[in-house]
């Protein structure tokens, strides 16, 4: 027994106000909920963002990023989240956790807000409860969704776009294409991906496809790439992240660049037990889209959409964010199908019986992750390390923290090693073999070849070689030696020589092109 989708009987129903209004309540306290519970960010590039609000309220628009000399983004920086980084701003004042859990309470509602706007057009029973499923049915999901990243705001958009492109909805469509530019990197390449999903389920349901939602879509793209205040480095930086850092260095596994877990796929474990509530709404979501393919053209987008995320989580762990929510999306569409009143209530039960369950251990993991900048080590570093000071930083990931800890100086790199590779391929080798090998002249060449008087890391394994090599130099003071936090003082330094030409041997080194 089924129902037949609601298109104009009963998607319109419940448009008062009043239920939309509570339910955005309940996402903004649910969102803010969970910020509160975290006492520090797991995410490093958390405070990469809220840092780059502190500097856009200082500084304004930011068209280069000279506290990374050494990056690409130093000379043609591009912001490819500057809506993001603006939302910053009004809260940079204030203690960088706090505004990062203001942002993430604003970013998280926002996304599920707009999964509830689509279910609530389209009809759907118990829309406003469909709409928090994503939290109840996997803790991947859920620690993605506390991640203050720009992620949140793109996903938000995703729902509504594809709704908007099989509806006709060409307005917001537009308005929707123009704001992608300045909310996420992958500003085309995700809403090529869902016009696909749209248009396919378009020629299954109706026998054929428009052009139009593509055109629009295209259009409103072009025109938010346009207004933005670095039109050309955003184009190059964004081929940079899909060419070199998706594709070359992370999926076909180039070796010498360290661009964390979350690119890689999940192992087979975390993928079964944290995505199985959302690989059965997928199923059930594709059974209902087929048997209803005549006369449901949104459902089937949906399920379509939420099959190619599928597909990709297998591929890299960055699409769970994407999967789950769309997979909640095609299972609640498919759910008016149901004759039976509390079959969404069940389904939406099982999930967080099956979620809790399974997930005991990492919510109380997920509130007890330490503050690893100290207040006594932040003073100290700011004390001993001068302003405008350059410093040499094994990693790249950490940057955000320093960038807070202590403005006005400059670091290595910032968000992606590809970055520093791009600008100067010679001088990334050689910070590489400096900071993954043992190099008995690793004092000398960062002071000649980067100009760095001053060393400065987390405490932790992958840097170990590094400061042996330093604590062994007898013209290499160690100033600070902490449970989190090591700081070496080189020595006076001169400006950076050209490494071309002057390296040692390059044997071993695993970088090539």
């Amino acid at each position: 027994m089924h129902q037949a989708p609601p298109e104009r009987t009963g998607a319109r129903r419940e448009q008062h106000p009043w239920p939309a209004l509570g339910w955005t309540t309940l996402y903004v306290l649910a969102a803010g909920a969970l910020q509160r519970s975290i006492p520090y960010p797991w995410d490093n590039d958390t405070a990469y963002h809220a840092a780059v609000g502190r500097l856009m309220r200082e500084h304004g628009l930011l068209h280069a990023f000279p506290w990374t000399p050494f990056s690409l983004l130093s000379d043609r920086y591009a912001d490819k989240e500057l809506l993001f980084h603006l939302l910053f701003v009004p809260v940079a004042g204030l203690d960088w956790v706090v505004a990062s859990q203001i942002i993430g309470t604003l970013a998280g509602a926002a996304l599920l807000s707009s999964l509830y706007f689509v279910l609530r057009r389209e009809g759907v029973r118990y829309a406003g409860l469909w709409a928090l499923a994503p939290l109840l049915s996997s803790v991947i999901f859920i620690y993605r969704f506390v991640l203050v990243r720009p992620h949140l705001l793109s996903i938000a958009l995703a729902l509504v776009f594809l709704w908007a492109a099989v509806r006709g909805r060409y307005i917001v469509l537009a308005a929707l294409s123009a704001l992608y530019p300045w909310v996420y990197v992958a500003f085309w390449q995700l809403p090529c991906l869902l016009l696909i999903a749209a248009e396919t389920a378009r020629f299954l349901s109706e026998g054929r496809a428009s052009w139009k939602p593509a055109a629009i879509a295209a259009a409103g793209i072009t025109a938010g790439v346009a207004v933005h205040p670095d039109t050309a480095n955003l184009l190059a930086v964004n081929w940079i992240h899909m060419a070199d850092v998706l594709f070359r260095n992370s999926w076909m596994g180039q070796q010498g660049f360290d661009l964390g877990a979350e690119l890689e796929p999940l192992p087979v474990a975390a993928w079964a037990g944290g995505l199985g509530a959302s690989v059965l709404m997928t199923v059930f979501a594709a059974w209902g889209a087929w048997k209803a393919r005549r006369t449901d053209i949104v459902l089937m987008a949906f399920s379509l959409a939420s099959l190619g995320f599928c597909v990709l989580t297998a591929r890299s762990g960055r699409f769970v964010e994407y999967f789950v929510p769309f997979s909640v999306a095609a299972a609640a569409l498919a759910s008016r199908l149901i004759a039976w009143r509390f079959f969404s209530p069940a389904v939406i039960g099982a999930s967080a019986v099956l979620t809790l369950g399974m997930g005991a251990g990492f919510f109380a993991g997920l509130t007890q992750r330490p503050n690893e900048m100290p207040a006594d080590v932040a003073s100290y570093l700011r004390q001993q390390i001068p302003e405008g000071a350059q410093i040499f930083t094994p990693d790249w990931d950490h940057t955000g923290w320093l960038l807070l800890t202590l403005p006005d100086r400059r670091f290595m790199v910032a968000l992606d090693p590809t970055l520093f590779y791009r600008k100067d391929p010679e001088r990334y080798r050689l910070w590489y073999r400096i900071c993954h090998e043992a190099q008995p002249d690793a004092a000398d060449a960062i002071r000649r070849y980067f100009g760095a008087r001053y060393v400065l890391g987390l405490h932790i394994a992958q840097n170990n070689e590094l400061f042996y090599q330093l604590s062994r130099d007898p013209g290499v003071k160690k100033m600070l030696y902490s449970d989190s936090w090591l700081l070496f003082d080189l020595g006076q330094t001169a400006r950076p020589e050209e490494p071309h030409g002057q390296l040692p041997s390059s044997a071993g080194t695993p970088i090539q092109r």
